[in-house]
């Protein structure tokens, strides 16, 4: 999320750009609430960026003007794995400057700070998703696309959207599904797909640790990911906007997928649920027709959300498609939306065409790379 529009401009030599300190947490989101228009808490911010397992000093960095916080540059810290290697990176989230102090650089002087600070010691790259406002500032400061964001939506209440936003994915345009058109449209071909074999599946409240792990070590991708241990789970799924559901199909006894459902009331009154997880992220066929009778049970229990999202990558596109998610670049849903976000990529030490391969990976290669709503900043 960036909230900096026209911050790229003039430099203000009385804005003084800082390390962030605990002591600043009030003020922080103070400047949210007005730059979001929302309320989080004290504990959501910690439990964000200051409890975060993989790195020591909270990564943010602060604008200040006349001793008040007038912008904030926040980032969500990941182990990724490439292969056998992993690094540490950094994921811009939650920036924001204040209205009246927009247009004077200060979301730019922000992000030099931050690159400047990480130069010489990790983490050792950023990956984002910024939107369309937002890439040219990114681009300006050494940022390389790497693909159009995807996001796959079922929507089950279209009247829900009117002149709302959701997370920033489905614009106020969105509320032309409630048409009566396209509500027969999507009426159609919104049907819950059809397991292709019985599985037992067992519902736990929670996102269990040990078995999210375990079915992640099951069989763990070569592409570049946020790498899955205990305290990743820990953390990542210690939010407390959401509430979660653990899905998980075994077969005589033996556990074969899992997925964690979340899901959480918007402050425009949308209810959305999302896929956040899939385990383990690649398998063979028992991995498809487990994910199948699974997705159909998360859509059975959540009839009452007003929409559910799920990633490309870690569930086949087909299977989604089948189950009525429906991706927001192709129609029909591409015809009510006008936001895009790109996935983009920048190291952060020198930026020599050397520092964009990593492990043999090319970091600007699409296909190097298998990312889910874990490893979004998505609240």
């Amino acid at each position: 999320m960036n909230a900096t529009s026209g911050g790229a401009g003039g430099s203000d030599s009385r804005v003084r750009i800082r390390r962030y300190d605990p002591r600043d947490r009030a003020d922080v989101l103070a400047l949210d609430e007005v730059v979001w228009d929302r309320t989080r808490s004290e504990s959501w911010f910690a439990w964000k960026y200051e409890e975060n397992p993989y790195i020591t000093e909270p990564p943010v960095f602060l604008a200040l003007a006349d001793g008040r916080v007038v912008g904030a540059r926040p980032f969500m810290a990941f182990r990724l794995r490439a292969g056998d290697t992993t690094l540490s990176a950094l994921q811009p989230s939650d920036t924001m400057v204040h209205p009246d102090y927009r247009g004077r650089g200060i979301f730019t002087r922000m992000t030099e700070a931050a690159i400047a600070h990480y130069e010489d010691r990790t983490p050792e790259l950023c990956f984002n998703f910024p939107n369309e406002q937002a890439w040219p500032g990114y681009e300006k400061l050494g940022w390389r696309a790497v693909d159009e964001q995807q996001t796959y939506y079922r929507i089950q209440n279209p009247t829900a959207f009117t002149g709302s936003t959701l997370d920033g994915q489905l614009t106020k345009h969105a509320s032309r599904v409630a048409n009566p058109a396209a509500r027969t449209l999507l009426s159609l071909w919104t049907r819950v797909g059809l397991s292709p074999e019985a599985f037992t599946v067992e519902v736990e409240s929670g996102a269990p640790v040990e078995t999210l792990t375990t079915l992640y070590r099951r069989e763990i991708p070569e592409q570049i990911h946020a790498s899955r241990d205990e305290a990743f789970y820990r953390w990542r799924f210690a939010s407390p906007v959401w509430s979660r559901r653990t899905y998980v199909a075994t077969e005589n006894g033996t556990q074969v997928a899992g997925l964690v459902a979340r899901t959480r009331t918007t402050e425009a009154g949308i209810t959305l649920t999302q896929i956040v997880e899939v385990v383990p992220l690649a398998g063979g066929r028992r991995r498809s027709a487990a994910l199948a009778c699974l997705l159909d049970r998360v859509v059975a229990d959540h009839v009452d959300s007003d929409v559910l999202a799920a990633t490309e990558g870690a569930l086949p596109d087909d299977l989604l498609v089948r189950s009525g998610f429906f991706p927001d670049d192709r129609l029909p849903l591409s015809r009510f939306t006008d936001h895009r976000s790109t996935f983009a990529v920048r190291p952060l030490g020198d930026l020599n065409e050397d520092a964009w391969t990593v492990n043999d990976y090319r970091l600007t290669d699409t296909s190097n790379w298998l990312l889910s709503f874990c490893e979004r900043d998505t609240t």
